[in-house]
């Protein structure tokens, strides 16, 4: 993954008069991207270890939280100022302050509180909806007043993956999130271990070993039984990913959950890209989710010299669902080998031929070309989605 750079250019115009007092200073709230906060973000960058560079902090000009979303931009205040800035409670995060003493005047310097964010209610936001953050700042002990900003909660399904922000009238910057995919791979979701235990009733393997046989036909047949099981679930392709919230220069997708998909079943290629990652990763195996113009399919290691590319897109091209109203799977029948073995040899070719044809565009600063390791990920501290029950 990419490091990346939030902006540190803000459109904000201070007139700042001569001879500073209280009066002349001035600030006003400032959320990041574009009035609009992120659960999925919150959620995944909540333990990002700053040192990996997963998530590049503020400018110099800013001064708290260095992946502060939420905050004032102050102009006015002289070095040496005592300053504090109070981020008030509400249903999604606990009342948050900072105080600080400023080493150089204020011009149009970014303060952001560390928020002590409600993130089990984060997880539970299904549509975008209209929060208001109310914020308050002090400077050496006299009030600057309060302000009250009403920004849009997205849904815990929007995933953020780019920022437009303009420098000038002829230039702007883009910051790249589209490593946040992965947050949406959640191997320890309850429901992981239920797809599990209808694999190995198929028969097609005796146990989930990950690489341990040493058997690289072992671990292709390990993934074909997961793939067969979601045929049999009957999940078909769907090209849903309209988020309801829009803002010009913010880049999100909506992203299906594991327990969302399985469901309805159906999915779009994220869906079924970060679905399947979530099982692999939990039986012990190396996903990648690969990102190509417009389009995302999977990639994972079936040794440490071989990976395969896997075209999500092509699960359910056959309906292999069982015809009895509650039968259990305990063996598949011929038919439906075949049909899904099929499938899955196609979804194996066309995606390890995107893999080759794109290789050296991987390996370039394009950000239309990525391979996000889903262990990497994980090691950088991007942490997967909260599984939460619905009510």
């Amino acid at each position: 993954m990419k490091p990346l750079l939030l902006p540190t250019v803000l459109s904000l115009a201070f007139l700042l008069p001569m001879g500073i007092c209280a009066a002349d200073i001035e600030w006003e709230p400032n959320v990041y991207p574009h009035g609009n906060l992120f659960p999925s973000f919150l959620i995944g960058t909540a333990r990002v270890d700053l040192s990996e560079e997963v998530f590049a902090a503020w400018g110099s000009n800013q001064i708290g939280d260095p992946q502060g979303m939420i905050g004032v931009a102050l102009s006015g205040a002289e070095a040496g100022s005592q300053v504090e800035v109070v981020v008030r409670a509400n249903d999604y995060m606990a009342e948050s302050r900072l105080e600080a003493t400023l080493d150089e005047d204020a011009e149009n310097l970014l303060i952001h509180p560390k928020i002590a964010f409600n993130y089990k209610a984060l997880a539970k936001v299904s549509q975008a909806v209209p929060l208001a953050i109310t914020m308050s700042v002090t400077v050496d002990g006299e009030s600057l007043g309060e302000q009250t900003e009403t920004v849009t909660l997205r849904s815990i399904n929007d995933c953020l993956f780019g920022v437009e922000e303009r420098v000038d009238d002829e230039e702007s910057h883009t910051s790249d999130y589209s490593w946040l995919f992965a947050a949406y791979v959640n191997e320890n979701h309850p429901w992981v271990d239920r797809i599990l235990k209808e694999a190995l009733d198929t028969g097609i393997v005796s146990s989930f070993d990950g690489y341990q046989s040493g058997e690289v036909d072992n671990v292709l047949l390990q993934i074909f039984s997961i793939w067969n099981v979601m045929q049999l679930h009957g999940l078909k392709y769907s090209s849903v990913t309209t988020t309801a919230a829009v803002k010009k220069g913010v880049y999100s997708q909506h992203v299906r959950l594991f327990d969302e998909s399985v469901t309805e079943a159906q999915a779009n290629c994220v869906d079924g890209t970060v679905l399947l990652a979530a099982i692999l990763r939990k039986i012990g195996l190396r996903p990648s989710l690969v990102l190509v113009p417009g389009h995302m399919f999977l990639a994972v290691d079936l040794d440490d010299e071989t990976t395969i590319g896997l075209e999500t897109t092509l699960m359910g091209s056959e309906d292999l669902r069982p015809t009895k109203e509650g039968s259990r799977l305990k063996k598949l029948e011929g038919k439906r080998t075949e049909e899904s073995w099929d499938s899955f040899e196609s979804a194996v070719s066309d995606g390890t031929e995107s893999l080759e044809k794109n290789a050296k565009k991987f390996e370039s600063d394009d950000l239309d070309y990525q391979v996000i390791n889903v262990e990497k990920a994980r090691e950088m501290g991007i942490l997967p989605i909260t599984y939460s029950q619905k009510n």
